[in-house]
C-alpha cells in the first residue's frame, strides 16, 4: 500500500469524502456511475471455482519450474561445471507508491557491492511485486544495469500528468475512480515494450519465475500474475493490453486509480490483500524444502535466501493526529497497512525457521526498509524532491552491507 506522504494521504481523504457523499441524496440524486450486469450468487460461486482452476493452472508449475532450476545448477556443480552449490534467491519487492523511489535506487546503490561480499546482489530466481514493486520487478528481474536506470529514472522524474483529478466533480460516485493517470500509463507503455517482455520471456526460460499480484474484487482474492508465461502469451498474440492491465491492475490504488478488467473481472492494487508477495498462502507441504525433499530426498536442500526490499518504513515518526474523523481515519487506515506487513514478514521468518527445523534447510531472511525516523521533504504526492531523496537514500543503503536485517520493530 502507501506511505504517509504519498497519494494515499490525500487518495484516503479523498475516499473517506466519496464515500459520505455517495450517501447524500442532494448531492447525487440517489444515482451512480455505469453499472454492470447483475449476476446470481451461484454463478459468483461458479465463476470463483473456475478462478480458483484457472490460478492454479497459471502459477501452478512455475515453482516447480525454479526447482528444476536449482537442480540442474546442482549437476553442473556435481559434474565441476559449477564453484558452488545453488543457492536460491527469491527478491520480494513491496507496495509503497511513489515511494517506490527507494527500492529503485537500493536496486542500483546494490549493484556495488563487491561479488566478493555474501550479501552482494545476487541473480535472482523468482522475483515478485506488489503495487509499486509491480512496477519495479520487471526491471530488477532482467537486473543488468541498464534495466536498473531505467526503473530508477522513472522514479526520478516523475510527470506532471501521471496522476490527474477527474475535474472538479471528482468526489462524485459516478465516477470510476477519483483521478486518472494518462502519464503513468504512457510511461509504463514506453518503458514496458514488446521488446522487454521478450527480454523477460528468453530470461524465464530456464525456469526463473516473475511475478506479481493484483486483487480481485469482484471474488475477493489476489490473484498471482507468472509474467514469464504472460509475456508470451503476449508475444504469441501480438497483444500486449493485458499485460500493461496486468502491471497497471496490481498498482491501482483502489477507488483513487481506475480498476482494470482482466478475464471480464475487476482488478485493483495487490496490496490490497497482501502488500509483499512471499508464498503464505502455500500450504506447507508446497514451500520450496518440502517440495524438493519430495522430488530429490537424497539430494540436500539448497540455501534459500528471501530478500525482502520494503517501499516503506515498519514503524513510521509518531505525530499528533487532529480530533476529527478524517485524521483519525486516515492514520489508522496508515498504521494498518504497516501492521499487516509486519506480519507478513514475521510469518515469512516463521515459515523459514519451521523449515529448518523439520527439513534441516538453511534459509536466510534478509530485510531492508526506509528508517522509522527519515522525513519527506515534502508532504505533496508524487513530488520529484522527496523521490529524488529516498531514491539518494536508497542508492546509499543499497551499497551498504549492513542495510539488511531481520529484526523488526515490535
Amino acid at each position: 500500500m502507501f506511505p504517509t506522504s504519498s497519494p494515499l494521504t490525500s487518495a484516503i481523504s479523498r475516499s473517506v469524502v466519496a464515500l459520505v457523499i455517495a450517501t447524500l441524496p442532494l448531492l447525487t440524486g440517489g444515482c451512480g456511475g455505469e453499472s454492470r450486469p447483475k449476476v446470481s450468487q451461484d454463478k459468483l460461486l461458479a465463476l470463483r471455482q473456475q478462478s480458483d482452476e484457472q490460478r492454479a493452472r497459471e502459477i501452478g508449475t512455475a515453482p516447480d519450474r525454479v526447482l528444476d532450476r536449482a537442480k540442474a545448477q546442482y549437476d553442473q556443480y556435481k559434474a565441476g561445471k559449477l564453484p558452488n552449490p545453488p543457492v536460491i534467491d527469491i527478491l520480494v519487492i513491496s507496495g509503497g507508491g511513489d515511494w517506490g523511489a527507494f527500492g529503485a535506487g537500493f536496486l542500483k546503490g546494490w549493484g556495488r557491492v563487491p561479488q566478493t561480499d555474501p550479501l552482494a546482489r545476487p541473480r535472482f530466481a523468482a522475483v515478485t511485486g506488489v503495487s509499486t514493486g509491480a512496477l519495479i520487478a520487471p526491471f530488477a528481474f532482467l537486473g543488468d544495469e541498464d534495466s536498473l536506470s531505467r526503473i530508477e529514472n522513472l522514479y526520478r522524474n516523475p510527470k506532471p500528468d501521471w496522476v490527474k483529478q477527474r475535474g472538479w466533480l471528482y468526489f462524485l460516485p459516478s465516477n470510476i475512480s477519483l483521478a486518472e493517470i494518462p502519464g503513468l500509463e504512457r510511461e509504463l507503455k514506453s518503458q514496458m515494450t514488446p521488446d522487454m517482455f521478450k527480454r523477460i520471456e528468453d530470461a524465464g526460460a530456464d525456469g526463473r519465475l516473475l511475478a506479481v499480484s493484483a486483487t480481485n474484487i469482484d471474488d475477493g482474492s489476489p490473484r498471482v500474475f507468472n509474467l514469464v508465461t504472460e509475456a508470451r502469451r503476449a508475444r504469441e498474440s501480438n497483444n500486449y493490453d493485458r499485460l500493461h492491465n496486468i502491471v497497471l491492475a496490481s498498482s491501482g490504488i483502489p477507488g483513487v486509480f481506475p480498476y482494470r478488467m482482466i478475464d471480464n473481472q475487476m482488478y485493483v492494487d495487490g496490496g490490497v490483500t497482501g502488500n509483499i508477495l512471499y508464498g503464505g498462502r502455500v500450504q506447507e507441504a508446497d514451500t520450496i524444502p518440502a517440495a524438493w525433499k519430495q522430488l530429490y530426498p537424497d539430494l540436500p536442500i539448497p540455501k534459500i535466501r528471501f530478500w525482502v526490499l520494503y517501499n516503506n518504513q515498519f514503524r513510521p515518526p509518531p505525530q499528533v493526529v487532529e480530533p476529527n474523523w478524517l485524521a483519525i481515519v486516515q492514520r489508522s487506515m496508515e498504521t494498518a497497512s504497516r501492521a499487516s506487513s509486519v506480519t507478513s514478514v514475521r510469518h515469512l521468518i516463521a515459515m523459514s525457521q519451521l523449515s529448518e527445523e523439520k527439513y534441516k534447510a538453511d534459509i536466510e531472511v534478509h530485510v531492508a526498509s526506509i528508517p522509522g525516523d527519515w522525513l519527506p521533504p515534502t508532504s505533496k504526492p508524487f513530488d520529484k524532491q522527496t523521490m529524488n531523496a529516498l531514491a539518494d537514500m536508497g542508492e546509499k543503503m543499497g551499497a551498504d552491507p549492513k542495510s539488511w536485517t531481520n529484526m523488526l520493530p515490535d
